[in-house]
């Protein structure tokens, strides 16, 4: 077997050399830094006492570039030659405090990381206001590092402490000023700390590198398909990589000044959006084959990197980036989402098929030229079909490359609507809502939710349905609103046969729980009465409402007629059928609005 790698050891000046010159990259594989200022600390008490600190992994780049200065900037290098995967934070604390270099937390912004040292006692604590004011610490150890002149720095250290001593009636004695002056000079001297070094050859495959990852380092997480493409990234368009990281940040909180990736639905991850860039601009679902694609492989010459297949690519990654990420169509897409009926991320329980979805979205607009309109309605039902049947869940890839691979067939728009409404009615049969949909494979269940579940309150919404027992006729869709304080309301839903009832009845939780003795409702008068058999409470709740209402009001919640006095197996099997119904009507709606 050829060797991919090989052992070496490194100081860390001369690590941190190759990061200046850009030699070495640091592409932030566990990003951002998120490491507590106390591991930093102990990171340089560690070293300070001669400890071993771990090793790091470095993987020689695929291709070489020419060595060349950009301008006045110390970088030698147009991309780097090797990368680092493993150490990444250890190497990023040293370079940080040694290098005065401030570091990304995990809200994006920028911070210095200040580590203290007292040199007669020979401790390191994280920088704060005692450290600060204290003669007896140097308060930040960047200074030991980035001084040109450690004798005189450690004179002068010495000379204001034996000031302060001498204020307070105190001396400063030799064997202490010795100990100041050996201990600065071996803090200064950690620069020539030695690491061990994994050095992976260029032709390691990724899955070896994922190996060897899993195997030298057993306590931390496997490396992903989207790390390696996050680091290609770094390496030869990090502007592209920041604004994909950008993005997904943003995702997360909302924004006074401005429109961003914010929503309801999802927080994005870079993740996803190389998921979706991979499908909408190279019709590729497996990420394992879009980092070889970014790599330069050649498929035809098994093992092969082409340096102009590479750039090609970033080329073809370079046009397609600006529209996953432009705002507009994000937020576009989403109300496609929402007009199928999915007002919350709480009924999405697959996040591929929010985002595979969305690559169909683009595709559907740039490639076929679709109204907005007709996109909307064409994205709607793909979503709500795909989030019924579980489309994007367990080995979805190979599922998604095949329909990537027809699209890429398709000439005109009426084509792609084609392929969207066969492979809906493909699935989505009379036989799947009247008996696949009612059984164990959708509603007949128990739990908190599954996909059958969330499309029958998805299509509550897409049918305006009001809430059940609802006296102000308020519409289940308002259960998803946001509230005052901006959060959305907390979704409850409540057995309909009371769980301390059927507990008397001598059911257990599986049977209570079914997803069909579930609803939503609205009915704050004597709460307590809903633990009562239906046949008590729900006469007390249809007090005052006329006959026409109480049956719009079951027919609107997929009540049977006389539920109330069903025996519980029966009510559950004649619930299922009109759930499923409801799901059905909603999905007709959706598919007329297509067709």
């Amino acid at each position: 077997m050829q060797q991919i790698f090989s052992n070496t050891t490194l100081t860390v000046n001369q690590l941190i050399e190759k990061i200046d010159t850009g030699e070495l990259g640091l592409p932030e594989l566990q990003r951002p830094f998120i490491w507590k200022d106390s591991k930093v600390r102990d990171l340089f008490d560690s070293m300070m006492c001669g400890y071993p600190i771990g090793y790091l992994m470095l993987w020689e780049c695929p291709t070489l570039e020419k060595k060349k200065t950009i301008g006045t900037d110390t970088h030698n290098y147009e991309s780097p030659k090797q990368v680092i995967i493993d150490g990444q934070q250890r190497l990023t604390s040293l370079y940080a405090v040694m290098k005065g270099k401030k570091v990304i937390n995990s809200k994006y912004d920028e911070k210095s990381i200040v580590i203290s040292y007292c040199p007669v006692k020979n401790k390191f604590e994280v920088g704060y206001q005692a450290t600060k004011k204290d003669p007896e610490w140097i308060y930040n150890i960047s200074e030991v590092f980035t001084t040109s002149n450690i004798t005189k720095l450690i004179i002068n250290f010495t000379k204001r402490l034996d000031e302060y001593r001498s204020s307070k009636g105190e001396t400063l004695s030799d064997e202490e000023q010795d100990l100041i002056s050996e201990n600065i000079t071996a803090l200064s001297n950690l620069k020539q700390h030695t690491l061990p070094v994994f050095d992976i050859k260029a032709n390691a495959e990724e899955e070896d590198v994922s190996e060897i990852f899993v195997r030298v380092n057993s306590g931390g997480v496997a490396l992903k398909q989207n790390d390696f493409i996050l680091t290609l990234l770094s390496l030869y368009w990090d502007k592209g990589r920041k604004e994909i990281e950008q993005f997904s940040m943003e995702s997360t909180y909302p924004s006074k000044d401005k429109i961003t990736s914010y929503n309801q639905l999802t927080e994005v991850t870079a993740q996803d959006v190389i998921r979706v860039v991979m499908a909408y601009a190279f019709d590729r679902a497996r990420l394992k084959y879009g980092y070889k694609l970014l790599r330069g492989a050649d498929f035809d010459k098994k093992g092969a990197v082409d340096e102009t297949l590479r750039d090609q690519r970033f080329d073809v990654l370079k046009a397609k980036l600006p529209d996953v990420l432009n705002i507009h169509n994000w937020h576009e897409f989403l109300k496609s989402i929402m007009n199928a009926g999915y007002l919350s991320g709480d009924l999405i329980l697959s996040g591929n098929a929010i985002y595979y979805t969305y690559a169909f979205y683009l595709i559907a607009k740039y490639r076929f030229n679709v109204s907005y309109n007709e996109n909307l309605h064409l994205t709607s039902l793909w979503f709500f079909y795909a989030s019924l049947v579980s489309l994007y869940t367990g080995s979805f890839e190979s599922t998604v490359e095949n329909h990537l691979n027809s699209i890429k067939e398709l000439t005109s728009l009426e084509e792609y609507k084609r392929f969207i409404l066969s492979r809906v009615e493909e699935r989505l049969t009379n036989d799947y809502f009247d008996i696949t949909l009612i059984g164990s494979e959708g509603l007949a269940v128990s739990g908190r939710g599954n996909n059958a579940w969330n499309a029958y309150v998805a299509a509550l919404n897409i049918l305006n349905a009001k809430i059940l027992f609802s006296k102000s006729n308020l519409l289940v869709s308002k259960l998803f609103e946001p509230g005052t304080d901006g959060k959305r309301k907390s979704l409850e839903k409540h057995h309909l046969f009371p769980k301390a009832y059927l507990k008397t009845l001598g059911y257990n939780d599986a049977k209570i729980n079914q997803m069909a003795n579930y609803a939503f409702i609205d009915w704050k008068d004597n709460m307590e009465i809903l633990d009562e058999a239906p046949s008590i409470y729900y006469p007390v709740v249809c007090e005052g409402r006329s006959p026409e209402e109480i049956q719009r009001m079951e027919e609107e919640n997929a009540l049977p007629y006389g539920w109330e006095n069903m025996p519980y197996e029966d009510f559950l099997i004649e619930r299922r059928k009109l759930m499923a119904a409801k799901i059905k009507a909603a999905f007709e709606q959706l598919k007329k609005n297509v067709e």
